[in-house]
């Protein structure tokens, strides 16, 4: 874009290509597949606390503000 592309924007409109049907879509680089196996497994998950705690309830019920 240079000095033409200005003192000529008076003959262009903003429906023109401009070069964009000129663009195109290159291939991946890489796959987003992944291998299923041990490393992409999920460990089994044990629940340590519970989900909503009794002292949460506690706080909900005070009323000394």
């Amino acid at each position: 874009m240079g000095e033409a592309y200005i003192m000529n924007s008076d003959k262009t409109s903003v429906d023109d290509q401009m070069g964009a049907d000129k663009l195109y879509r290159e291939g991946l680089e890489f796959d987003t597949k992944t291998a299923q196996g041990v490393l992409t497994e999920d460990m089994p998950k044990k629940q340590t606390k519970a989900t909503v705690e009794a002292s949460l309830f506690s706080m909900a019920e005070e009323r000394d503000y």
